[in-house]
């Protein structure tokens, strides 16, 4: 009994809600009781359906083809549609903008009237309005349709039932406003809730600092702390005459928001209350053991085997080509992130003991599950399944890894010719109209992928990839183009590699402009990247069919359930789904290991004494180094008269809330979030009270940089600064 009762306190721990811990649904705020917790601001003022409130300021940025799939976090600062994110959420847009003349990456860019800026194709910013509950429309479905039994022709029914239900819950929204919704599932399924937003097509580049301030410390710094890195961006969205969401268009004029965040310049004391408002990405909080195990021994594995092949290619070609280097800078930060974050979090899964600590809780909910005969039937199967599950899949998970990240993400000639097809089926319906309007789009999409692209880079990672997956995969996962290479080539795979990028019209911007001039559908189906696409695809898609289990999903379901039931008194959080959320925490200090101690905040002296110009990571502009000399730091100092660049707080984050406004108790900005700590990479699968931690770059260096360094003051007097 007392073994029972110690594992269930161990558990409880781990579940409930602790002070900071948490990604809540802005619907939770009354009862999380957020004034409780520090807030100055009542739940009412951070969302209202009704009146304007703190989220009307946050933003998630993302692309035209899919807008609320967010990348990114930003936050309004002014009544003229100004945005703050970070260097690294508009680096993409700085890279497109960049050429050798104009190099704004090295350089930085910064508009010095609303006419020099620099608009973003594809590039949306789109604001929370409200969510309703539909559960009651959607839950009782998985018990109708016998997914507890997990049977396959049950689960396709209830798959398709719901899609047509949330079609429909979506549509009754899209039918009466201009408003997008969409439907999302939370606690796996066991809570459904409808999103509406409104998302603005027309956003502006503003300025950005260079590389040596908003990515200083690089690879290097990435994941650590302390920092001293200036990761911030400024944005402006546009709106038509009325207001409203629009297309680029000149005639646009800068947004008028329902709220924008004041800022700031009093700082913040050790303790001091903080929120985070953002849209985090993907987290993982109620993975099971077994599910943590794979995640580290084969998907993160997976990962960095195929991310350190990646970024030793990019590097051997970056070095030596400037052009490359600026084509490829947004590419190989990407893939480094993934890659140092895969290290970092398989890390923490062994330092903290991660496993250990689910296995703890499991055995508690086995306890409980097992002294009830009601629980035991509706539960008994619960652990046992996704125990099965993960053990049955785990190499499938590793060669789903290797395919994704390598064939479909680092190699780009094939994801760009699946995205020829439509312009193949043109040409198979024999209709002119829609020739002509699929051979424009087409041409249209070629000058985007073509100007970040090059032929002998892309082939060279496809020659490694397809070494990478000879040596660690069974040849069962051998795509049937292996054969080919065998029976044709005599094995020699760089022979038939090559013959592709030097043949295929998908591989040249000349090729396939003369082509799309000139279309038949028989040189469409006989080229030799068509052709290496066909051969690769099948491969993938049956890896993907492997992964997929009615059995395991329904299972999932019901883990949350058992929780939940297991602690009524607990508040629960679901996993982040890229919907908006709010933490709440606290500036605060940490000491990640015996006899080191980390302060709160750094300075530009630590920018200064990290200084080393024979490595680029680590280059200080002569500007900002004249600046730190004559200690022309304007107004932006600390009490102590140093100029605080970095900050850390208690705030639970991951990917996705990159951007996000870190803001005080009053709701004024004190710093824009942009990282988390490497002694808690484990976080998006459970939460370090002790050790994690999120980094922010200071709003005063924000300032500073703008202001004394960009000499770009101007907009600081639309900014509300108290």
């Amino acid at each position: 009994m007392k073994k029972i009762l110690c594992l269930f306190l161990i558990s409880l721990a781990t579940l409930s809600a602790h002070a900071d811990e948490g990604m809540w649904l802005l619907s939770m705020l009354q009862k999380l009781g957020i004034e409780q917790k520090g807030s100055r601001l009542t739940a009412e003022q951070i969302y209202s359906i009704n009146t304007s409130s703190l989220k009307d300021a946050i933003l998630g940025l993302g692309g035209a083809s899919n807008p609320l799939y967010f990348f990114c976090t930003a936050e309004l600062v002014s009544q003229q549609g100004l945005a703050f994110t970070n260097y690294h959420c508009a680096f993409d847009m700085i890279q497109k903008h960049t050429n050798l003349t104009q190099n704004y990456i090295e350089n930085g860019f910064w508009a010095m009237n609303q006419s020099e800026e620099l608009p973003n194709e594809g590039i949306t910013a789109t604001r929370f309005v409200k969510m309703i509950d539909v559960s009651d429309r959607i839950v009782p479905l998985h018990e109708e349709f016998g997914s507890v039994q997990g049977k396959l022709q049950g689960a396709q029914k209830l798959n398709d039932t719901i899609e047509k239900v949330v079609a429909q819950i979506e549509q009754s929204v899209t039918d009466t406003s201009a408003y997008l919704a969409s439907v999302k599932s939370f606690f796996d399924n066991n809570q459904y809730f409808l999103m509406v937003y409104e998302v603005f097509f027309d956003v502006r580049l503003v300025g950005a600092p260079p590389r040596s301030i908003g990515k200083f410390g690089g690879d290097t710094d990435n994941w650590t702390y302390p920092r001293h890195t200036g990761d911030f961006a400024v944005l402006r969205l546009y709106a038509d005459a009325g207001g409203k969401p629009a297309e680029y268009s000149p005639n646009n004029k800068p947004y008028s928001p329902r709220w924008f965040l004041p800022v700031s310049l009093k700082g913040y004391e050790n303790g001091d209350f903080s929120m985070v408002l953002g849209f985090p990405g993907s987290t993982s909080r109620y993975l099971s053991s077994t599910g943590i195990e794979v995640l580290a021994n084969y998907t993160n594995r997976a990962t960095i085997e195929v991310g350190q092949s990646v970024l030793s290619t990019y590097n051997q070609f970056m070095q030596n080509d400037p052009g490359i280097k600026i084509q490829y800078a947004a590419k190989y930060d990407q893939m480094s992130n993934q890659w140092k974050y895969a290290i970092g979090q398989n890390r923490g899964i062994e330092r903290l003991n991660v496993v250990q600590q689910k296995q703890e809780q499991e055995e508690s909910l086995r306890d409980w599950i097992s002294a009830d005969s009601t629980r035991a039937s509706r539960f008994g199967n619960v652990l046992p399944t996704l125990e099965d599950y993960y053990t049955s899949t785990r190499i499938y998970q590793y060669a789903n890894v290797y395919f994704y990240l390598g064939y479909l993400n680092a190699v780009e000639m094939p994801v760009f010719i699946y995205e020829c097809i439509p312009f193949l089926e043109a040409l198979q319906s024999d209709d002119p109209v829609e020739i002509k309007i699929q051979g424009n789009r087409l041409k249209a999409r070629a000058t985007e992928h073509f100007s970040n692209y090059n032929a002998t880079v892309d082939a060279a990672l496809l020659l490694n990839i397809h070494t990478l997956f000879e040596q660690n995969l069974p040849s069962v996962f051998f795509p049937p183009y292996f054969s080919i290479i065998d029976k044709k080539h005599k094995g020699n795979a760089q022979k038939y590699i090559q013959n592709i990028y030097n043949k295929s019209i998908f591989t040249d911007q000349k090729r396939l402009t003369a082509f799309i001039d000139n279309p038949n559908e028989k040189t469409f189906m006989q080229d030799p990247g068509f052709d290496f696409l066909r051969n690769l695809l099948p491969t993938y898609f049956a890896i993907q069919q492997n992964l997929q289990s009615p059995q395991y999903d329904q299972a999932k379901r019901l883990f949350l359930e058992s929780l939940k039931q297991q602690h009524p008194d607990s508040l629960f959080y679901p996993d982040a789904n890229s919907t908006i959320r709010l933490t709440y925490g606290s500036v605060a200090d940490y000491s990640p290991r015996d006899a080191v101690h980390y302060n709160y905040y750094s300075t530009l002296d630590g920018v200064i004494e990290k200084e080393n110009p024979a490595n680029e990571e680590f280059i200080v502009p002569a500007q900002l180094r004249t600046l730190w000399k004559d200690k022309n730091f304007g107004n932006y100092t600390n009490a102590k008269g140093e100029l605080p660049v970095n900050f850390i707080t208690t705030n639970d984050i991951t990917g996705g809330n990159s951007g996000s406004p870190v803001v005080n108790a009053k709701g004024q900005l004190i710093g824009i979030a942009f990282d988390g700590n490497w002694e808690a990479m484990s976080g998006d699968i459970i939460f370090e009270r002790e050790v994690q931690r999120c980094i922010a770059v200071d709003i005063r260096y924000v300032l500073f940089i703008i202001d004394k360094f960009a000499g770009a003051g101007y907009l600081l007097q639309e900014i509300n600064i108290q």
